[in-house]
């Protein structure tokens, strides 16, 4: 289970666990507040701790999951939720949507800073895990040429495609069946005879007949939502892959 630090970054905890000193640390956050680059990836460039102790600390200690990005090809939809230079700098890369949440393979998650900004442009909700720099940097060249144009477009066109999306929606679920069955009622005698105990056009009320008609127009509704969620949101679970070899820390 992961330890609970509150608003400390990975360098304040690696400190109080005794592997780096108050020099380096205070050299990585006078670095990070050049750079705007994540403590972790400081301390590694620093050569302050190895990736592997800073991997198996993310992991052991506050619980976050690994990811292996070794030839792992990445949705380019995937990579539209996250702006190319801004993945650069922070050193992360979407990764896939799953239920949902979009999963960010990083540097370092625990960066508060980093994810604060993250959330904000992003737009869904998120699920940080972690990943090798060399995984990152190779996931990172999958962003295509003018990305950064493309997600101007996207941040523009968002609203609007979530405005059409529910519109879809309510139309395929409501619209269109009372659509259909008012065209029914009026053309068909044999449908019109069907719902005349629910109009009570002559006949009593039959409970099977509303039963069956409520049932249908569930399942309709349900059926609608799965599809506009297939059409406009691409969901996928995979099994995080063991964590490769590292070095261990300090207990």
């Amino acid at each position: 289970m992961a330890e609970k630090w509150g608003t400390e970054n990975l360098g304040d905890m690696l400190f109080r666990e005794g592997l780096i000193s108050n020099a380096q640390l205070e050299e990585a956050d006078k670095r990070q507040k050049e750079s705007g680059k994540s403590i972790g990836q400081i301390l590694v460039e620093m050569g302050a701790v190895t990736e592997g102790v800073k991997m198996s600390f993310l992991r052991k200690k506050l619980g976050y999951d690994y990811i292996s990005l070794e030839n792992k090809q990445i949705d380019p939809l995937c990579l539209t939720y996250i702006p190319k230079s801004f993945a650069e700098k922070f050193h992360l890369v979407p990764v896939k949507m799953e239920n949902r949440t979009l999963v960010v393979a990083m540097d370092d998650p625990s960066d508060l800073s980093v994810m604060d900004n993250l959330k904000a442009i992003v737009g869904v909700p998120i699920k940080p895990v972690i990943s090798t720099s060399a995984d990152i940097d190779a996931a990172l060249k999958q962003y295509p040429e003018q990305e950064e144009e493309k997600q101007a477009v996207r941040r523009a066109a968002s609203p609007l495609i979530k405005i059409i999306r529910r519109l879809v929606f309510f139309f395929f679920a409501f619209g269109l069946p009372i659509i259909l069955v008012i065209i029914l009622y009026q053309k068909s005698e044999v449908f019109k005879e069907f719902m005349r105990p629910i109009t009570h056009e002559g006949g009593s009320f039959s409970f099977d007949v509303f039963f069956y008609t409520m049932l249908g127009g569930s399942l309709w509704i349900i059926i609608v939502y799965e599809i506009n969620s297939l059409v406009f949101e691409k969901s996928g679970k995979e099994i995080p892959e063991p964590l490769p070899a590292e070095e261990p820390f300090k207990e």
